[in-house]
């Protein structure tokens, strides 16, 4: 499918960031001024309160002009990506990030050198909004270098970030998946159907089809993911961190412990059920070997229904009305106002997110195609939206970007509501156990693979660390096992998989996986209360969805009377998966 063949109603409206590509670069302009003016002040921003604030309004709105720029042109990049012009609007705002990152690197040595000073300009309640940023930026002080080696540090930035711009930049192509004698066309979104189908051939084929692509490049992708690793491991070095996972949760405040607890929980104490659950799989299938595209075949002999968007949004919004009228209209909005760009086509981006800033709207890039996975990814999706609307409508600029360490939370609440919903308007035994394999899938995906996924990024960050070389083999080899590890004897693995890891957009993104688990437990927990009448949990989820990146997110979750800290909170989520499988088994 081309672009050009889809309704102008089921694509995203753009329009409200700038009507014209000229108002991008007058903004970008804008912002290359403002820039020198801040410079400008490099000298007297510490002189006095009135100078340090004037500095930080400024510095705020050059954010602010950066952040509506780049949004702009990723958006268009990831459905347009031969448009030579986004392109270069793209490459334009990356450009002059690294111009800012090069020009203010005084910035943070400055503030670490003078913070008695700053410590007492915060005392100031017109800098009120600014306390908890310019803290977090103070707490930094064991880990800031010299000006010198600082300013060299950031002149890094605009080759550092290379390796993940490539994988960003590869669009693969494959081979159709024959289908009743039939050619049918094969991206990510249209391989998670091919994987339900009953044919084991076409699952086969479209496994093999799709993966085979990655296997051709794989120098490719190894270079490309081993690059990100050496980066980070770079960066954790010279910033005299133990580790680049210590710096990774550094932003976040977070202990290491706690991600080892999470791989401990899901890894280890737990595994054993997720292995009951494929050894259930194999018996109900009723296959001599069970590969690992094998696992998508529906457990269930139910004719699950098509969706139509509208349908979805009938659905979603009847879904979310637990939360009130305020949140209602924040999902009719993303429905009117063209939010959403929904259909998979040539060139798109794989998979879906939610992106958007203080100054546009929280977009959702999908790739929909009808399925309950649509309907389900569409109200995830959402969450992350929503989350995104009342931050940005309820705290400054300063303060409403959230964390990626509470991202998934808000997501994961939507979609586990979605399941409970549909589990309770289930017209059958046949459609509840149906949607009961759903909620077990969800759950699998997200305290289980998740951790695994983690455990892997975990292996190549160390081996980084050490120098070790990282070939495509090594590589691949090192996932093979541990996917063989996670599935269990009872799950033979395919000669693809190991390749499979050059797929996944996260291993890009620096310990990012785990959060997913963290989100699904917190998730579990918020959604049982909810569901139990428990208004107190209610209001403080939605006053946590408004928080925004107001606090640390350790502070931000206890608020929301979840905290992450406490092993109950992923023994109840491994429990819960154990009594639905329990009770997935008495019905089939």
């Amino acid at each position: 499918m081309e672009r050009s063949s889809i309704q102008t109603k089921d694509t995203w409206d753009l329009s409200y960031i700038y009507q014209t590509n000229q108002e991008f670069y007058t903004d970008l302009q804008k912002a290359k001024d403002l820039l020198q003016v801040i410079y400008q002040q490099k000298d007297i921003f510490l002189n006095d309160v009135d100078s340090f604030l004037k500095f930080h309004e400024d510095y705020i709105k050059l954010s602010r002009y950066i952040q509506k720029l780049h949004c702009f042109a990723h958006l268009h990049c990831d459905v347009q990506p031969n448009e030579q012009d986004y392109q270069t609007m793209y490459a334009a705002i990356l450009s002059f990030y690294d111009q800012v990152s090069s020009t203010l690197d005084f910035y943070t040595v400055m503030m670490i050198d003078h913070s008695d000073i700053i410590t007492d300009y915060l005392k100031d309640e017109r800098l009120a909004d600014y306390r908890y940023s310019i803290q977090e930026i103070l707490r930094q002080k064991k880990h800031v270098l010299s000006q010198e080696m600082e300013t060299l540090v950031s002149k890094t930035s605009s080759i550092s970030d290379i390796s993940s711009q490539v994988f960003d930049a590869l669009r693969l192509d494959y081979e159709p998946v024959h289908v009743d004698g039939e050619e049918k066309f094969l991206n990510s979104a249209t391989l998670t159907e091919f994987l339900k189908n009953k044919n084991p051939e076409v699952r086969k084929e479209a496994y093999h089809h799709f993966f085979k692509e990655y296997k051709r490049f794989e120098n490719v992708f190894a270079t490309t993911l081993s690059g990100v690793m050496k980066k980070d491991a770079f960066y954790a070095d010279v910033k005299k961190f133990a580790n680049p996972l210590e710096a990774s949760l550094f932003d976040d405040n977070v202990p290491t412990s706690l991600f080892f607890k999470i791989l401990d929980k899901a890894n280890q104490q737990y595994r054993p059920l997720f292995h009951r659950y494929n050894a259930l799989k194999k018996k109900k299938l009723n296959l001599e070997t069970m590969y690992n595209y094998d696992l998508s075949v529906p457990l269930i002999e139910y004719e699950t229904k098509k969706y139509t968007i509208e349908e979805c949004f009938d659905i979603i919004l009847d879904v979310v009305k637990i939360f009130g009228d305020d949140y209602v209209k924040i999902i009719q909005k993303a429905r009117d106002e063209r939010w959403i760009d929904y259909y998979p086509h040539s060139g798109k981006r794989i998979g879906a997110y939610s992106s958007g800033c203080y100054d546009t709207k929280p977009y959702i890039l999908m790739n929909f195609i009808g399925d309950y996975n649509s309907l389900s990814t569409m109200i995830h999706e959402l969450g992350h939206s929503a989350h995104t609307y009342l931050s940005c409508h309820n705290q400054s600029p300063v303060n409403c970007d959230y964390r990626i360490f509470v991202a998934e939370v808000a997501s994961t609440v939507n979609e586990t509501l979605l399941i409970h919903y549909m589990l309770e308007h289930a017209t059958s035994q046949e459609e509840k156990a149906y949607f009961l394999y759903e909620l077990l899938e969800n759950c699998v995906g997200l305290i289980f693979r998740q951790p695994m996924y983690a455990d892997f990024e975990h292996i190549l960050h160390t081996w980084a660390q050490e120098g070790k070389p990282m070939s495509a083999q090594m590589i691949t080899d090192l996932y093979y096992q541990k996917n063989a590890e996670y599935f269990g004897k009872d799950v033979t693995m395919d000669e693809y998989v190991g390749y499979s890891c050059f797929y996944i957009p996260h291993f890009y993104y620096n310990y990012y996986v785990y959060k997913y688990t963290l989100g699904m437990t917190v998730a579990l927990a918020i959604v049982s209360r909810i569901l139990n009448g428990d208004e107190k949990q209610k209001e403080a989820y939605l006053n946590f969805l408004k928080a925004g990146g107001s606090k640390d997110p350790v502070d931000l979750l206890k608020d929301a009377l979840v905290d992450p800290i406490d092993d109950q909170l992923y023994d109840d989520a491994f429990h819960y998966f154990e009594n639905i499988l329990n009770e997935f088994e008495e019905i089939i």
